[in-house]
């Protein structure tokens, strides 16, 4: 049995929110809605589904088992500048060691993490 990656989904309490969020601050782009409440974005290629639920998530980063969109930045530093002139919150107040390189985390307005990585 073989499988591929076809899409991702994340799930919000306000679609109008998410799609400014996601392509406003973060340049993805949008690519279509499926009625009111289910919209399709798109970054480098995958589409990322957005699907309006009605709570939030509430998961501890560091405590929950949970899948976590990561994102990658060619400067870490000059987009957390960036992120936070946009009034988004990051979870470290400087980048954090891993493997690869170095991290940033940064909670959507629904709950859900995202981290932001830098090869090196």
């Amino acid at each position: 049995m073989s499988l591929s990656m076809c899409m991702i989904s994340i799930r919000v309490n306000d679609i109008e929110k998410a799609k400014r969020f996601y392509c406003e601050d973060l340049g993805f782009q949008f690519e279509k809605a499926y009625g009111d409440q289910l919209v399709e974005l798109n970054i480098d290629g995958l589409p990322i589904i957005v699907e309006e639920v009605s709570k939030l998530n509430n998961l501890d980063y560091y405590d929950h088992s949970q899948i976590i969109l990561g994102l990658k930045a060619k400067d870490l530093l000059t987009k957390m500048n960036k992120l936070k002139d946009k009034g988004i919150e990051l979870l470290f107040e400087e980048p954090q060691k891993c493997p690869p390189g170095i991290f940033n985390v940064i909670k959507d307005p629904f709950g859900n993490y995202i981290e932001i990585l830098e090869f090196q």
